[in-house]
């Protein structure tokens, strides 16, 4: 077991920005969340997958809705996602053993990490995405038929749900995100209470790490006066998709999700090209010259030239940015994987093309 120092825990969240592509909540909002469990004395530990008991549960506390969601204050003063884990313990009857991240994401990762902290419990280092995804339906739960009911529903406004069974994770999806659409505002979502023996291998494993990485090579970089995008995309794995300046960005808000596009004019060695971004809460496919360019699962991020990850819809036009890629987790490679989450899940019909096949480091 490893405690969490303030430095380890940022640089986490600056990790999981990153891997959020654009989604995964706000990371602003999510360093609040962790400082002020901070403040109160709590401790963030993290575990590996093998240390969970075989009969341990774990399952995953995190919210739903959109970036531009509406903000409301909450009658939970620990916050909704915490609630949610309390109210499917309540209904379970047993004392769940841990928290695992539902998604790498600089809010939903916080929500575990909070919820985890407040709780006294720890946080598994695994996760069932290995980045941010739009839909319930989009983890490694799913593409290995686990089944995500029972789960809870919590909003601000005091309202707890439990759904003890459905019909799948789709289903789930539409119901959670009625809910979102019904308050305007996102909720507390706590689901898949999976036990350690089935948990190990089911996830992406020493996620949370992966994403510490990313946050502390961008962070050292930065101290030291060296390239933090270099840096990145050297702990990571990654690729150089393009630089440029924003000519143009649009989003709006809808059922649920934040959707919309962006597009950048090249610079330097990019000059005189065009790329082009589409999000559904994360980004999910770009284009470079009119022609497709890296599509999901593998991740397309956005930072600023100082290495300060950006997230939907708060691409700026006139403002200058880089764009990065990382291979997806392997599970998302195979065939369920890409049927859930690939080409097909955009209405294209192409075949999905592996990042590294497209490009070199």
């Amino acid at each position: 077991m490893k405690v969490l120092n303030e430095i380890e825990l940022r640089d986490i969240i600056e990790g999981c920005t990153v891997l959020g592509t654009g989604g995964g909540g706000s990371p602003e909002e999510g360093w609040e969340m962790i400082e002020k469990a901070l403040k109160e004395g709590k401790e963030f530990k993290l575990i590996k997958l093998e240390d969970v008991s075989p009969s341990g549960i774990v399952p995953m506390p995190y919210f739903v809705g959109s970036v531009s969601g509406k903000k409301v204050e909450s009658v939970y003063p620990q916050g909704e996602a915490v609630r949610s884990y309390e109210v499917l313990e309540e209904y379970m009857g047993r004392k769940f053993e841990g928290v695992i991240s539902t998604e790498l994401g600089g809010a939903n990762t916080a929500a575990a990490l909070v919820t985890a902290a407040m709780l006294e419990r720890p946080i598994v280092d695994g996760d069932p995405a290995g980045r941010s995804v739009p839909e319930l339906q989009h983890t490694t739960y799913y593409i290995l038929g686990i089944q995500m009911a029972p789960f809870s529903v919590v909003t601000p406004f005091g309202d707890e749900i439990i759904v003890p069974k459905v019909k799948d994770d789709i289903h789930a999806e539409k119901i959670v995100r009625s809910i979102v659409a019904a308050t305007g505002t996102n909720v507390g979502v706590t689901s898949h209470p999976i036990e350690g023996q089935v948990l190990r291998n089911s996830v992406v494993p020493d996620a949370i790490s992966y994403a510490l990485k990313l946050g502390k090579a961008l962070r050292e970089a930065r101290e030291n006066g060296e390239d933090p995008i270099k840096a990145l995309i050297e702990a990571g794995n990654g690729f150089l998709l393009f630089r440029g300046v924003a000519t143009k960005s649009t989003w709006k808000d809808e059922g649920g999700f934040t959707i919309g596009e962006f597009e950048l004019e090249g610079i330097e060695e990019f000059k005189g090209q065009v790329y082009k971004v589409f999000f559904k809460n994360e980004n999910l496919i770009s284009w470079k010259n009119g022609e497709v360019d890296v599509t999901i699962p593998d991740l397309i991020s956005v930072l600023t030239p100082e290495g300060y990850p950006v997230t939907n819809p708060n691409v700026k036009e006139g403002k200058e940015y880089v764009v990065v890629g990382f291979p997806a987790p392997e599970l998302w490679r195979t065939p369920k994987g890409l049927e859930i989450f690939g080409p097909k899940y955009l209405g294209l019909d192409i075949e999905y093309t592996p990042i590294e096949k497209k490009y070199s480091r």
